[in-house]
C-alpha cells in the first residue's frame, strides 16, 4: 500500500511540475502566469542567484517537499501528517530566497553609505562620472565592487552608460541602488555641478537610516525569534504525538485532516501577523530602472 500511495503521489506532482513549467500549445502563457513568473524571477534576483530559473526553484520545491513526505512517512505512518510535511517543506526554498535577500540587502545596505561617499569625494575631485565609478570599482566596499566593475566594463564595451546603469541597477536589485543610478544617470543626462552635494547628503541619509534600523532591529529580534519558536513548537509535538502507535492513524480520518489543515492556516496566518508587527517598511524600489 505504501509504494502504491508513494507511485501516485510522485505521479501527482510530476503532473503539477509539468503543467507549470510546459509553455501552453494555444499561445503565450496568460498574464497572471507571467505576473507570478517575474515575481519570482526578481526574487532570486534580488538573493543574487542569477544562475537559477524558476521553473528551478519550483523543481527544488517540490523535491524537498517529496523528500519531506516520504521521510515523515517513513517514521509516522500518516498519509495525513506527510501531506502536512509535503505542504510545509516545499516552502522551504522560498523561505531560504528571502532569507538570503533580506541578508544581502543588510549588507549592502552597511555598504551603501561608504560607497556613495567615495563617489562623491572623487567627482568632487575633479574626476569625470565614469572615472568615479572607477575608483568606487577598485576602492570601494568589497560587496559592491563586483557590481561597479560590472558596470565599469559594460559600459567600456557599449559605450552607453545610460544602459549601463540600468543593468547595474537590475543586478544589484537594490532600492539604494536604484536611487544611486537614478541620479547618476539624471546627471550624465543633463550635466550639473551640485552632483558632489547631492551624492554627499544622500550619503548622510544613509547612514542615518542605517543607525535607525540597526536600533530598531535589535529591539525587535525577540518578535521573530518568538514567531519560529511559536510557529515549530506545535508541529513538533503533532511528530512526537504521531509517531506513537495509538495515534498514528487519528490524523488520516476526515477529523484529523480537519485539525491539520486549520491548525496549518492558523500557523501561517499567526505566524505572518508577527512578523508584520516586527517588520521594519523597506523602501521602495524605482519602477523603470531595468532595461
Amino acid at each position: 500500500m505504501s509504494t502504491v500511495l508513494a507511485l501516485v503521489l510522485g505521479l501527482g506532482v510530476f503532473l503539477v511540475y509539468d503543467a507549470l513549467t510546459s509553455p501552453r500549445a494555444d499561445g503565450p502563457s496568460s498574464p497572471r502566469r507571467g505576473r507570478v513568473t517575474s515575481r519570482v524571477a526578481r526574487l532570486i534576483a534580488e538573493a543574487g542567484l542569477d544562475s537559477v530559473t524558476p521553473p528551478q526553484l519550483l523543481a527544488a520545491s517540490v523535491g524537498s517537499g517529496v523528500l519531506a513526505a516520504a521521510v515523515t512517512y517513513a517514521l509516522v505512518g500518516s498519509g495525513g501528517v506527510a501531506a502536512a510535511a509535503l505542504l510545509g517543506a516545499s516552502y522551504v526554498p522560498v523561505a531560504y530566497l528571502r532569507g538570503r535577500r533580506r541578508a544581502r540587502q543588510r549588507a549592502h545596505s552597511r555598504c551603501w553609505p561608504e560607497a556613495v561617499e567615495l563617489l562623491a569625494g572623487a567627482v568632487r575631485a575633479g574626476d569625470t562620472l565614469v572615472g568615479a565609478l572607477g575608483v568606487v570599482a577598485e576602492r570601494g566596499p568589497e560587496p559592491l565592487r563586483p557590481a561597479f566593475r560590472s558596470l565599469v566594463n559594460d559600459h567600456r564595451v557599449s559605450g552607453d552608460l545610460d544602459r549601463a546603469l540600468a543593468r547595474f541597477s537590475a543586478s544589484v536589485a537594490d532600492p539604494v541602488g536604484d536611487r544611486v543610478a537614478a541620479t547618476l544617470t539624471v546627471a550624465h543626462r543633463v550635466g550639473g555641478r551640485e552632483l558632489g552635494r547631492v551624492l554627499r547628503t544622500l550619503a548622510e541619509f544613509l547612514r542615518e537610516d542605517l543607525a535607525m534600523r540597526r536600533e530598531v532591529e535589535s529591539r525587535q529580534s525577540w518578535t521573530l525569534v518568538a514567531a519560529r519558536v511559536a510557529a515549530a513548537a506545535p508541529w513538533i509535538v503533532l511528530v512526537l504525538v504521531a509517531s506513537r502507535d495509538q495515534a498514528r492513524h487519528a490524523y488520516d480520518t476526515p477529523a484529523g485532516l480537519m485539525v491539520l489543515a486549520v491548525g496549518a492556516a492558523v500557523t501561517v496566518a499567526g505566524y505572518r501577523l508577527m512578523l508584520a508587527l516586527g517588520r521594519i517598511p523597506e523602501p521602495a524600489r524605482l519602477s523603470g530602472t531595468a532595461p
